[in-house]
């Protein structure tokens, strides 16, 4: 654990101590390493919510303020430990009426509560930058039910045990939900098993964290969990409506409509018009609405039930066009 503190540097702030253990979460909040200081510099404008920062960061001991004032405008250095810092609001994405709310663990990795297809989960996921549009866009992650999701906030202190140990260990945590310690990380992975061998091997489906952001998704554990309580007492639950017999299945298959969903539906129109809809192959066009998309490849393996969805849509819509 981290003892550092705050110096004033001009109209700048500098952080200092034992910053090695903590330099790739001083870089996320926008620190620069200045040699010769041989500490991290800050904005001076940064300087509450750096502290803030500090005083909630789950490898962090101790924090003291050498700046000579302190956000309410008393002089003087402060001291705050873990213990007694005050509490972070987490990072919210404000929720609009039928979405959940959403936790960043920093801005690229993004924590949410919700139900998808009537089953209860929590989705952990990496988001990526679409280089056209500037938007973050959904990439590899790893969806939990309520069960797995609760035996990772029980078993967070044998995962801080095999974190301290600095050993490559794995712990299969519950269900197919394998939580592995390499290279300093926290990797929380579905395994399945091979049919060849009967083993249990890593799937796609999983995000490796790196010490800072697992400290912080601990932090957030109580605040994620009764999220999660929220979507199951307050009837977030989505249930399959009454449909007649000639309503497109995707309501009933996905019912969540996402913002996205609108641009995947006209990419795909394009893709699927003039195929053989008798024999489209669902991973060919995935694949093509990747590209298009501009996503790496696979990048929407784990919403292909979505993809799914929005092609039957679309080709049950061609089909009665050409009739």
């Amino acid at each position: 654990m981290a003892s550092v503190w705050l110096e004033a540097h001009g109209k700048a702030v500098v952080v200092k101590g034992d910053t090695m253990q903590i330099k790739d979460f001083l870089k996320l909040k926008g620190g620069k390493w200045n040699s010769n200081l041989k500490s991290w510099i800050f904005p001076g404008s940064k300087k509450a919510a750096l502290l803030q920062d500090l005083q909630n960061c789950g490898t962090v001991k101790k924090v003291e303020d050498k700046t000579g004032s302190t956000t309410n405008g008393n002089t003087g250095p402060t001291a705050a430990t873990k213990n007694s810092a005050a509490p972070q609001a987490p990072k919210k994405r404000a929720a609009a009426e039928g979405e959940s709310e959403v936790i960043q663990l920093d801005d690229n990795v993004r924590v949410e509560a919700n139900a998808y297809q009537g089953k209860i989960g929590v989705d952990i996921r990496r988001f990526w930058t679409e280089k056209a549009s500037g938007e973050l866009r959904p990439g590899k992650g790893l969806r939990m039910s309520q069960s797995e999701w609760e035996a990772i906030c029980a078993g967070k202190e044998r995962i801080d045990e095999m974190l301290k140990e600095g050993e490559e260990n794995s712990w299969f945590a519950e269900g197919d939900v394998t939580v592995s310690i390499t290279g300093g990380s926290v990797d929380l992975r579905r395994f399945y098993t091979d049919k060849s061998d009967g083993e249990k091997k890593p799937g796609k489906q999983g995000i490796r964290l790196s010490a800072i952001l697992w400290g912080v998704l601990k932090a957030e554990m109580a605040n994620i969990t009764k999220m999660l309580g929220q979507v199951s007492t307050e009837g977030n639950v989505t249930k399959k409506p009454k449909q007649n017999k000639n309503a497109s299945t995707r309501d009933e298959a996905s019912p969540v409509e996402r913002p996205e969903h609108a641009k995947w539906k006209e990419e795909l129109t394009m893709i699927l018009q003039g195929r053989d809809l008798q024999n489209v192959s669902l991973r060919k066009v995935r694949e093509e609405l990747e590209a298009a998309l501009e996503m790496p490849k696979d990048g929407l393996l784990q919403r292909k039930e979505e993809v799914k969805n929005i092609v039957t849509e679309i080709v049950q819509s061609l089909e009665r066009q050409g009739e």
